[in-house]
């Protein structure tokens, strides 16, 4: 494998060769804009910047007209647009700018999956507790609690790319899980990978309502190249694993989850609710027990005390949250883990909840919601007072 990411390099810039319109950019949501541009008849390759940072660089007809979907934009924000011309030869034929101020968001984040998905139904009034509740919650959370965070750091966040119908297609090379399946795959030019040994990523394409998660994902500047340890295509809008409820298969997380099945997104922090359940990794998990709706597992630990990945944990609804004295993130976090609860869908180093990091986004989009940006501690949350919810094995 290559370097994890190496990013282009701008030419300098030339005075504009023709008299290219700019670009028309519009609004789609608070999140999402739309950009248009019609290439002179001597265009071969452009490139598409937002604030000055690469998203794509490809191959155009000239003559084309060029419609882009940007995502991952923060509300009520002013963005700058630059496309870039260059002809057969590599010179720079146009430059044209424009800008953008995203409206604020109306109305709830939308959630990724199926209504009906397991990651989008509340947590029965009526839900059974697991008779070894107490014993897997003193083993599994209540042990590691002290070094407890939330995972939105570029090391162990998930990150998150969008491709467009314009975006490079990738024949992705594969090293370890699941190499005999070919898998080809849209991926945009800013694609990063997480930095810590997980290297993970996920890049969702709405065209076609499917995403690709990768785990020990890399990228070859020189070869032009995207390789992963494994790498899984599956529906974004559909039931949330890689394969049906009671099928076995791998998947980019060790419980065989959609990779982006569970992730805390920063909009959802700055709209004060989580509208799914939570996805959680600890140190302790069992053994040969996959609980459902887990289709795999990773877990080591030979103890009927741990918790068996895809086990499904809950804050005691009766807790008071309103009261704490935390940082209101935190107890957004706090409501959901009531309200949806956190499946464990990994085993990890420490006891955490898993979030998108800034790494694709180009901005601190974080900060912006009032979280610090680098793992922030959980220790405070009361993890003795989470249950684990009755379990199934599959």
């Amino acid at each position: 494998m290559g370097t994890l990411f190496v990013s282009a390099l701008v030419p300098p810039r030339i005075a504009s060769a023709t008299d290219e319109s700019a670009p028309d950019v519009t609004a789609v949501d608070a999140s999402a804009a739309v950009l248009q541009w019609t290439a002179s008849s001597e265009v071969a390759r452009i490139q598409i910047l937002r604030n000055g940072r690469l998203l794509e660089d490809l191959s155009f007809t000239g003559g084309s007209t060029l419609s882009y979907t940007d995502h991952l934009l923060w509300q009520s924000t002013t963005y700058i647009y630059e496309v870039i011309a260059f002809d057969a030869a590599g010179q720079i034929v146009s430059d044209q700018t424009a800008s953008l101020t995203t409206p604020g968001q109306t109305g709830a984040f939308p959630t990724l999956y199926d209504p009906a998905s397991f990651w989008n139904q509340p947590i029965a009034a009526t839900a059974d507790i697991d008779p070894n509740s107490a014993a897997m919650v003193s083993a599994s959370l209540a042990g590691y609690s002290g070094s407890a965070n939330f995972a939105n750091s570029n090391d162990w966040g998930r990150p998150l790319a969008y491709a467009n119908t314009v975006s490079t297609t990738y024949v992705l090379g594969c090293t370890v899980y699941d190499c005999g399946t070919s898998v080809s795959f849209r991926i945009p030019r800013y694609a990063m990978p997480a930095i810590g040994s997980d290297h993970h990523l996920t890049v969702l394409d709405p065209s076609t309502n499917s995403e690709v998660d990768m785990w020990l994902a890399g990228y070859d500047a020189g070869a032009g190249s995207w390789t992963a340890g494994s790498r899984y295509v599956t529906a974004s809008n559909g039931w949330g694993a890689e394969c049906a409820p009671g099928q076995y298969c791998q998947g980019a997380v060790a419980a065989g989850f959609a990779a982006l099945g569970g992730v805390a997104r920063p909009e959802e922090i700055a709209q004060g609710h989580i509208d799914h359940a939570l996805s959680f990794a600890t140190p302790y998990t069992r053994a040969g027990y996959i609980a459902c709706p887990a289709t795999h597992t990773d877990g080591t630990m030979d103890d009927p005390a741990a918790i068996p990945e895809g086990g499904r944990i809950q804050l005691d609804p009766s807790f008071d949250v309103d009261v704490q004295l935390w940082p209101p993130w935190e107890k957004v976090i706090a409501r959901a883990l009531q309200t949806y609860g956190a499946y464990l869908g990994d085993s990890g180093g420490s006891l955490a909840i898993v979030a998108e990091p800034n790494l694709d986004r180009g901005y601190d989009s974080w900060s912006l919601a009032g979280v610090p940006a680098t793992a922030p501690s959980l220790a405070d949350l009361p993890w003795s007072s989470l249950r684990v919810l009755q379990l199934q094995p599959c």
